[in-house]
């Protein structure tokens, strides 16, 4: 029988176990293929937090409180990318990269636990890195952006949906664990202290979804402030602070906490662990919008790549997609039929689908430039969408009629991406360069892929240098 924290199975100390992977993880662990893996999430990560400083509406009023909380005159000595030398206290600048590489909602996903994980796990990893200096190995800093991923894809995945249902964003709540997981390996803490530190950080996992109601840059900060805490929180219980234990599988603990399922599977949460690496199956994203938008994006913009779609040719359009999906991004709300910010139509199946069609799947955050577009917004005008329970995961149906009687009937099970419609290592390349060229220039962005690619014959310390 499994382990669940409810009935009279034998309980799994899920907390233990996990905290006995970070402090015991080891580069031995990095196969070729976690190696291949880190290094495109990084690469992929590098891009968004760049893209996200340079052109989110929401970065410089965010740089510009945390600046002023830090306090003039007071320069820490970590590193914000993209904003030159290292100037800002660590869970400041691990703050602020997390959020500005969750601003377009572009960073990578997975797709079990309905969350981004690289965003935190890596920021963390990053921040940490640094901190320690030119004595951090590339293969201890690639170990703890896959443990800080581990850890917060086994959470997120044992959560799921059912923590949607209770209105928490499972990229911020199960986010901070793998931030202080990816953290504790770096600085080498022991299983007693690792386990302190998440008994610490279950007092702040935080994360609401209450963004969805205005686009409210919410959105941005819940992994922002999951980094920040997470740095926090180690402070604390390597200083001796006695945190929770039983955090996880505990009778007030995470899992009861955030997620209304009934019965949690603990045994499935800590199988293989080590051994078996589930967040091997997260997703690069082509388009900077919700996952769960990303199927009715792709083909939307097959069928603008077959014909010029004008939207007095079109009579109706429905979406089909599953009922999950549908609360976070069909209800038929004035801000999915008219978003007024990015954050509103990344979360509009109305907005995506409509615009791939007008203006095709290729326009990356150029489209949240046209949310006035009339043609757009007269196709939204027209599309409703339905729930069905026999759609899972991502999958989603397309339904055109046209004017007059010709109809199209599509459905994509999996968008680009997931692991069985991989995106390319040439993809990967050219959205980095599409985000990263316009900060750095190119030829600097191709040495960031270069130095990321060779990055066993370089010192950490080289690629920070080359991303500030």
């Amino acid at each position: 029988m499994n382990g669940t924290t409810n009935g009279h199975s034998a309980e799994v100390p899920v907390t233990k176990i996990f905290a006995s992977f970070v402090a015991d993880a080891s580069p031995k662990q990095l196969t070729p293929e976690l190696r291949t893996k880190v290094k495109e999430v990084l690469i992929d990560y590098i891009g968004v937090v760049v893209g996200g400083m340079k052109y989110a509406e929401s970065s410089a009023p965010i740089y510009n409180a945390i600046s002023a909380l830090q306090g003039k005159g007071n320069r820490g000595n970590s590193t914000v990318l993209g904003k030159g030398e290292p100037h800002m206290l660590p869970q400041y600048a691990g703050l602020l990269n997390s959020a500005f590489g969750h601003s377009w909602d572009f960073d990578d996903t997975y797709a079990e636990g309905v969350l981004h994980a690289g965003i935190t796990a890596i920021s963390a990893a990053m921040t940490q890195a640094e901190l320690l200096g030119e004595g951090v190995s590339s293969d201890d800093f690639m170990l703890a952006i896959s443990v800080g991923y581990e850890v917060t894809c086994r959470l997120s995945r044992e959560i799921g949906t059912y923590a949607y249902d209770r209105g928490f964003h499972n990229t911020g709540t199960a986010g901070i664990f793998g931030a202080v997981a990816a953290i504790a390996v770096l600085r080498n803490m022991s299983a007693e202290v690792v386990e302190m530190a998440f008994g610490i950080a279950g007092s702040k996992a935080a994360g609401s979804l209450q963004f969805l109601e205005n686009g409210s840059w919410n959105k941005s900060l819940n992994p922002g402030f999951a980094v920040h805490d997470a740095i926090v929180c180690v402070e604390l219980a390597e200083a001796g602070v006695i945190g929770a234990t039983k955090i996880f599988e505990g009778k007030m603990g995470f899992l009861k906490g955030y997620s209304s399922k009934p019965n949690k599977d603990l045994e499935a949460m800590v199988s293989g662990l080590g051994s078996e690496w589930v967040w091997m199956s997260s997703s690069l994203k082509p388009y900077p919008a919700c996952r769960w938008t990303h199927g009715l994006i792709e083909m939307a913009g097959d069928i603008h790549s077959s014909r010029a779609v004008r939207a007095e040719d079109v009579e109706a359009i429905v979406l089909t997609m599953s009922p999950h999906a549908v609360t976070i991004v069909g209800e038929r709300t004035e801000n999915k039929l008219r978003p007024s910010n990015n954050i509103d139509a990344q979360f509009s199946a109305y907005f995506q689908a409509a615009n791939a069609l007008v203006h095709g799947s290729a326009t990356g955050i150029q489209a949240y430039q046209k949310l006035d577009d009339p043609a757009t917004l007269a196709l939204c005008s027209r599309t409703t969408v339905e729930a069905d329970s026999s759609l899972q995961g991502f999958a989603t149906r397309l339904h055109v009629k046209w004017t007059g009687v010709k109809v199209d009937e599509n459905k994509l099970e999996y968008p680009l991406g997931e692991t069985q419609r991989p995106f390319t290592r040439d993809k990967v390349d050219e959205k980095f360069l599409g985000l990263a060229g316009a900060v750095y220039g190119e030829k600097q962005a191709r040495a960031i892929i270069q130095v990321i690619d060779g990055i066993e014959g370089h010192n950490v310390s080289d690629l920070i240098q080359l991303i500030r």
